[in-house]
């Protein structure tokens, strides 16, 4: 079964590899025969929220402050639950993880 799939396999897209300046492209190909046009692909910053304590959060494994600056993000506030990013007209709202379940046990002796 290996002999079968270890030949040369052909691809309906054809690239070329060395001029690929990001591996997070997309392809756009009107044409099967076209030689496909590579667009970059725009990705959003992701947050993750793990703690507030006081007037400090850890946002992707970074204490910030109000003012301070993540991944192009102005931290506009930090609340009990969420911390407010703003970069330009855009702003985003990070909530803690909400608790999981949590199992309690009691021991009794008998």
């Amino acid at each position: 079964m290996v002999e079968q799939i270890q030949g040369k396999r052909q691809s309906k897209v054809k690239v070329d590899f060395e001029k690929v300046v990001s591996p997070f492209a997309s392809f756009v190909q009107e044409d099967v025969n076209a030689t496909p046009i590579l667009k970059p692909v725009r990705q959003e910053a992701k947050f993750s929220l793990d703690a507030i304590v006081n007037d400090k959060a850890l946002i992707n494994n970074h204490w910030v402050r109000v003012g301070d600056v993540l991944e192009g993000y102005r931290v506009e506030s930090i609340a009990e639950d969420h911390v407010v990013l703003k970069k330009a007209n855009r702003s985003v709202e990070v909530f803690l993880p909400k608790p999981k379940k949590i199992l309690q046990f009691q021991i009794t002796e008998g």
